[in-house]
């Protein structure tokens, strides 16, 4: 049989269909270059692109600061969608600004040098150790957040050459003494206020919704109807804390720690010394000789501190007789350190010594000797060292291992956490932006939602939460992004569209109301005409008081009243849906007499900086060509 195959292989027939099936892989090899791979997009803004990972990472990074700022109160906040809308929004919105600055910065040539950068990011506290820059933390740091550092320093880049075009815009601006006044009266002027209020539930009985409404209704909004993409997650969590509570160490092992590294409990011995100080950056015969005349003094029994009073270029210590409290190895000039320490004797003053400040004469007024900590007073301070190392190295062991296990087993965390003594923790779907913690560190949910992860089926490779937290992770469930069908969402639509007529109605009334009053019809006639009740309030404040902040907010926007117009009227809708009629009576101005301080100028200016600086960007946005696709939150996405 194998025989005939073999003999089968080789005729011609089968090399044409052999041909056929090599070109079909490789045409169908090109197909995947050739094809449609491009990123989606959230936004375009002059032609440059913001993609969805961009925005997606920044939406999480925005949440996470968010809730680390306010907690329980912003995950109440986040369940709501309309909310969650114009958080998303605000967010593109930013991402916009940014993109539209990054082309500013590039029409102006703004740029940061690689110098620059990198003398930026040794000098952050968030990558020292011990006030020293540490790769190790810089890299494990920039893991946790979702970085490699080509992208971090790109991305540091790019805030550095923002700060400098913000500090070009607004370091020129300042403010002067009569415009702080004049903001300081409006601020203190005060309306009287009367106001009808129209709303927009009394109209709900007579809404009329048909079918076709509600159809027309959902195929014009079905961005508001989508289902966002979910995971439900099963993880095996390793905590570099829940290794170290069980780690004991032995007296022994202590006592050989410390008899290895006496070195770092040894305190260097430190001199106190005085000096004179005969200013000359170079060598100076001159004054070289007139420092030998003082050294010459001194050995005949001159005064030390009355001699550096009068003759010390050093002002400052000079004041104390030249003393310059206690010094340690490797801080001083090495030529006036080596003369100092080279001084046998409280009270020995040295030869003329020359440094690049001048020449000095140095007197030693006390040793503090190399003194050495006793095991007992380090004991606790090496035991949680050794502890924290013995943890680390079992974090290590125990991270390899849940590694090795996840990928030998693919399809079940099960064996990886029993390697590592831990459990499988499940999480039920949730959306990208919902993740909870630990799964809510960039890293993870970068992962969580890759398509490629998703359609692998298979446990995760170990993601790092923190650089003491990391965890392997396989999709328990998935759900794709997809439209909800008009019957699952036909009440929503139904309650969206009564409020939408509702409040149409009670825009319709409250246009019909001011007419009538601008016409000449007084507020109390108006009211008992369409049964409503006039509302009035004196002596409203610009800021604060008991009246609702969007009704204050109109009528500090109405004119004054004046001789021609003995009352302003005005009209808004309210964020809950209800109308408002409104009437500014009485204007009351106070004077302001007193002036302006420093701090409140300096304030005042900072403000108007501010401002000048949020012009430009609105400028930059007015003449942009900017096109928005970013999809609404649905209903799901808290």
């Amino acid at each position: 049989m194998l025989e005939k195959i073999r003999e089968g292989s080789q005729g011609m027939i089968a090399k044409v269909i052999l041909g056929f099936v090599i070109l079909t892989f490789a045409l169908a090899g090109v197909g995947s270059y050739l094809g449609n791979t491009k990123e989606p997009v959230v936004a375009v803004v002059n032609g440059e692109d913001i993609t969805k990972a961009e925005f997606d990472t920044a939406l999480q990074n925005e949440r996470n600061r968010m809730q680390q700022q306010f907690g329980d109160m912003f995950s109440s906040l986040a369940s709501d969608t309309n909310y969650m809308n114009s958080f998303r929004s605000q967010v593109l919105e930013k991402l916009i600004d940014e993109k539209l600055q990054k082309q500013l910065m590039t029409d102006l040539n703004l740029m940061v040098s690689d110098q620059q950068v990198r003398e930026t990011i040794l000098a952050m506290t968030e990558f020292q150790v011990d006030g020293v820059f540490n790769n190790d933390r810089y890299l494990a740091l920039l893991r946790q957040n979702g970085y490699e550092p080509n992208q971090f320093r790109d991305y540091l880049r790019g805030q550095m050459s923002r700060n400098q075009l913000v500090s070009s815009l607004v370091s020129s601006e300042f403010a002067t003494e009569s415009e702080l006044t004049l903001l300081a009266q409006l601020q203190q002027q005060t309306r009287d206020v009367q106001y009808l209020q129209v709303k927009a539930a009394s109209f709900a009985d007579k809404v009329e919704v048909t079918e076709q409404m509600l159809q027309d209704y959902y195929q014009t909004n079905l961005n508001q109807f989508v289902s966002p993409e979910t995971v439900a997650v099963d993880y095996v969590q390793l905590n570099k804390a829940d290794n170290a509570a069980g780690i004991e160490v032995s007296d022994a092992d202590l006592q050989a720690y410390y008899d290895a590294n006496l070195n770092r409990y040894k305190t260097d011995e430190r001199r106190r010394v005085s000096h004179i100080l005969l200013e000359s950056a170079e060598d100076n015969a001159e004054i070289k000789t007139k420092a030998e005349a003082l050294a010459a003094q001194l050995a005949q029994g001159a005064d030390f501190a009355e001699l550096a009073k009068k003759e010390s270029s050093d002002t400052f210590s000079a004041e104390n007789g030249g003393d310059l409290d206690f010094i340690e190895a490797g801080v001083m000039d090495p030529e006036f350190e080596k003369a100092a320490f080279a001084l046998k004797q409280v009270g020995d003053v040295s030869p003329v010594v020359k440094t690049e400040f001048g020449y000095h004469l140095i007197k030693l007024t006390a040793i503090e000797a190399s003194q050495t900590k006793d095991f007992a007073d380090v004991k606790t301070q090496i035991a949680t060292e050794l502890k924290d190392q013995k943890a680390a190295e079992k974090f290590i062991e125990l991270q390899q291992a849940l590694g090795e296990k996840s990928f030998e087993i693919a399809d079940s965390l099960q064996e990886a956490a029993e390697a590592i003594g831990g459990k499988v923790e499940s999480v039920p779907a949730f959306t990208q932006g919902s993740a909870p913690a630990p799964l809510n560190a960039p890293a993870v949910v970068s992962t969580l939602f890759s398509e490629e992860f998703i359609a692998g089926g298979v446990n995760s490779d170990v993601l790092e939460v923190s650089a003491d937290q990391v965890l392997v992770a396989r999709i328990s469930a998935h759900q794709p992004e997809k439209t909800k069908g008009f019957d699952e969402v036909k009440e929503q639509v139904r309650t969206a569209v009564v409020s939408q007529k509702t409040e149409e109605m009670a825009q319709a009334q409250a246009a019909e109301l001011l007419a009538a009053l601008q016409a000449g019809g007084s507020m109390d006639a108006v009211a008992q005409q369409h049964q409503l009740t006039v509302e009035s309030k004196t002596a409203v404040p610009r800021f604060g008081g008991d009246l609702d902040a969007d009704i204050r907010t109109k009528a500090f926007e109405l004119a004054k009243p004046s001789e021609q117009a003995a009352v302003s009227y005005g009209s808004l809708t309210t964020v809950a849906g209800d109308s408002v009629v409104l009437a500014v009576t009485k204007v009351t101005n106070v004077e302001v007499t007193a002036t302006p301080s420093k701090e409140d100028l300096e304030q005042f200016g900072q403000q108007k900086a501010q401002q000048s600086y949020a012009a430009v960007i609105a400028a930059l946005k007015a003449k942009a060509q900017i096109v928005r696709s970013l999809e609404v939150a649905s209903s799901d996405e808290q």
